[in-house]
């Protein structure tokens, strides 16, 4: 038996599909790039239960030393260039190394958790990066879009840690639940799901099943096994 609750996939953009009411909506495209099981743990061996995926294809010059002895001494291609593990439950069917994994594994699936790096915005003020409410654009206005005042005139008389200051904005782990997919398509190895997930175009993202829909993943996955 097998069954995968997270691969790793890449954001191509946005569309637009028709939803099952007629309505028009957004959509976002991740194409499920080529990817492998590389290991799997297990709670005796490692402490815990999961499994490895490789991903990013790149020669076997360009990868260090410990990946490609590590793959060769487990009967994989030295390919992958990045690796990503996802935990699983001590009544999860087990994986194979080895195995490919596709769209197809995720077929049935109606809600999705998708992990990625935001879009990083650099140094930015407290109006952009916090929402700050700006002053007076008018002719004698000392601050416009300054921060302001920090309290140092005031008891305790120094600005206490976690103020909210200008900074650097974005570049941050950010995951949404509960996504709606929209469809997901075989031949093409794509997946489409509702609205927009975080991360620029081409930044590859961590696709996970949603706890809602992990029991039903898992029961259509022991009777395709036993089918």
């Amino acid at each position: 038996m097998s069954s995968v609750i997270g691969l790793m996939a890449q954001k191509v953009g946005m569309s637009q599909m028709m939803d099952s009411y007629g309505n028009v909506v957004a959509v976002t495209l991740l194409a499920v790039e080529k990817q492998m099981v590389t290991q799997v743990m297990s709670a005796s061996k490692n402490g815990y239960d999961g499994y490895q995926v490789g991903y990013f294809v790149k020669a076997e010059k360009n990868l260090n030393r410990p990946d490609i002895f590590r793959l060769k001494k487990a009967g994989i291609d030295p390919l992958y260039s990045k690796f990503r593990e996802f935990r699983t439950s001590s009544d999860t069917p087990a994986l194979q190394v080895g195995q490919a994994l596709s769209a197809s594994h995720l077929k049935g699936v109606t809600h999705l958790d998708i992990s990625s790096q935001t879009k990083g915005r650099g140094f930015q003020g407290a109006v952009k990066r916090w929402n700050f409410r700006i002053a007076a654009m008018s002719h004698g206005s000392k601050y416009h879009r300054r921060t302001g005042s920090l309290g140092n005139c005031t008891t305790p008389g120094r600005v206490m840690p976690g103020k909210k200051l200008p900074g650097r904005y974005g570049n941050e782990r950010r995951t949404l639940k509960n996504l709606v997919v929209m469809d997901i398509d075989t031949k093409s190895n794509t997946i489409a799901v509702k609205g927009a997930v975080p991360g620029n175009k081409g930044v590859r993202l961590e696709v996970r099943v949603a706890k809602k829909c992990l029991a039903d993943h898992f029961a259509r996955s022991v009777d395709s096994q036993d089918g």
